[in-house]
């Protein structure tokens, strides 16, 4: 069935929304015109906007557009989402294609400067869509991309009389209480609300409940992980005590009961016995032969708890900064290998 709805600009004055809330099933405003310049947007779209969204009246937005190349249109497009960014919009994004200097081009650049428009919006996870008049649509409108998009005629007449459209504005002397002044009357023959909410567009998000992680994608081959036990093998169900509480991640078989192998057969280990992950601090480019300094230009604690605290990570028991053991742990620092 059918949807009945007006479009607007500031042409129409101030609108007394609450009134025509009762006489339409949708809106579609002008947000401007031409390329993205503050003075060219219509100064009556804020507020349309807003008091269709106060009101719950379904609307969507048009640009006329002035683009005589592929720059201009891709600012037209810019133009439009830098407006409508904070708003849910229920009908498309149109590109009024009517002014006489677009009318002067190739039909060839015509559709080049429509489709930038259309492609950047359509990246933007907006609906565009393209309005014209009957003679437009049958004489200039004619390449592939605007088969590809949502289709509005202007055809004053008592029946449309022609196929292809979703949208037919069938006349500009429409009066809705509540405007004072002539306004364009128009058909939906397409379930725009629908489609849009349903598809995530025009700022509708579509909202997903994120899969439970699964044991075996916690980690991954490469990771240098710390655990407290581990087992013989991937089903086995009898912990053991290591003789190294640390190492890295080279098989992970799903599903198993104990997913992750450790080295070359340290044993396999599980989510529950994995106690946390190793990170291995670097300073390849540092020459002199401090560590305190070396560790101070990355960021990391150089006090003698935390060196103390990395020496014991590293293998090296019983620290007592002596020179020896700093320059052990510099040189892992610099090869890019001091467990952290």
């Amino acid at each position: 069935m059918a949807k009945e709805g007006i479009d607007v600009s500031q042409y129409q004055g101030e609108i007394n929304w609450e009134l025509v809330k009762d006489h339409i099933d949708f809106a579609i405003l002008r947000c401007g015109y031409g390329q993205d310049i503050p003075g060219q947007d219509d100064p009556t779209f804020k507020r349309n906007a807003d008091e269709c969204t106060r009101l719950g009246i379904p609307f969507g937005v048009y640009l006329y557009s002035y683009a005589t190349d592929e720059r201009a249109a891709l600012s037209e497009a810019r133009h439009v989402m830098r407006l409508i960014e904070n708003y849910q919009m229920e009908y498309p994004i149109y590109l009024d294609l009517e002014d006489p200097r677009i009318g002067q081009l190739t039909n060839d650049q015509i559709e080049r400067n429509a489709r930038v428009w259309a492609e950047e919006l359509a990246r933007n996870q907006y609906f565009p869509g393209f309005y014209a008049s009957y003679y437009w649509w049958t004489t200039k409108l004619t390449g592939a991309t605007f088969k590809r998009y949502t289709r509005w005629v202007a055809r004053y007449a008592e029946e449309l009389g022609a196929e292809g459209f979703d949208m037919w504005q069938y006349t500009d002397h429409g009066f809705v209480e509540g405007i004072n002044a002539p306004v364009d009357r128009n058909y939906a023959f397409r379930d725009f609300p629908s489609e849009i909410k349903d598809g995530g567009y025009n700022n509708f998000r579509i909202e997903t409940t994120p899969e439970p992680e699964s044991p075996e994608d916690k980690y991954q081959i490469g990771d240098h992980v710390t655990f407290d036990h581990v087992f013989i093998s991937s089903e086995s169900s009898v912990p053991l005590i290591p003789y190294m509480n640390h190492g890295t991640i080279t098989r992970v078989v799903p599903h198993a009961r104990n997913p992750y192998l450790i080295g070359n057969g340290l044993g396999w280990v599980n989510n529950e016995s994995i106690t946390g992950t190793l990170r291995y601090l670097s300073h390849p480019t540092y020459r002199g032969d401090s560590l305190v300094d070396a560790l101070d230009q990355i960021g990391v604690d150089s006090s003698f708890a935390s060196r103390k605290e990395l020496a014991q990570k590293n293998g090296i028991d019983n620290y007592t900064g002596s020179a020896r053991q700093n320059l052990e742990l510099l040189r892992l620092l610099q090869e890019g290998r001091l467990k952290s």
